[in-house]
């Protein structure tokens, strides 16, 4: 299925499998690329959650609390995250939007750099997939707290 950007600065098409889950499982999934796909979930859950946009240090800031720095350049799995990060643009889950600001506002030239779902995310059946996966974590996380 093709849908076009809405991106005014960026042009592309996307295509969606229609295979069935059970064939796509048996001749498309790559277990040995499980890690991809778990880092590219965290990642779009986390933008998911901020409302659709997160800026650059926001996004940091969360992976840091997962254990994830921007400065690691030989993850043990993920290898450079700032990589695997644009790695994830690539793939159009994410855009990427960067802004000059008058006044100095995020470091010394006042760039702000966000994140935006892209539409890989923010396909019908992916969208859905998201949003019961992330309230069956958000459910069991407030469940465990309420038990405490």
């Amino acid at each position: 299925m093709k849908q076009g950007n809405q991106s005014a600065n960026v042009g592309g098409w996307g295509m969606r499998s229609q295979l069935p889950a059970d064939v796509y499982k048996a001749f498309v999934e790559d277990e040995n690329k499980s890690h991809v796909t778990a880092l590219t979930f965290v990642v779009t859950s986390i933008v998911r959650l901020a409302g659709g946009k997160i800026n650059e240090e926001n996004l940091w800031y969360q992976l840091r609390r997962l254990g994830l720095s921007e400065t690691d350049e030989s993850h043990p799995v993920h290898g450079n995250l700032k990589l695997a990060l644009e790695a994830i643009v690539q793939q159009r889950y994410l855009h990427i939007h960067r802004y000059l600001h008058k006044e100095k506002v995020n470091g010394p030239e006042g760039n702000a750099t966000f994140y935006e779902l892209a539409e890989r995310s923010l396909d019908g059946p992916i969208n859905d997939g998201m949003k019961e996966h992330i309230s069956k974590i958000v459910n069991k996380d407030i469940t465990s707290v309420n038990a405490d």
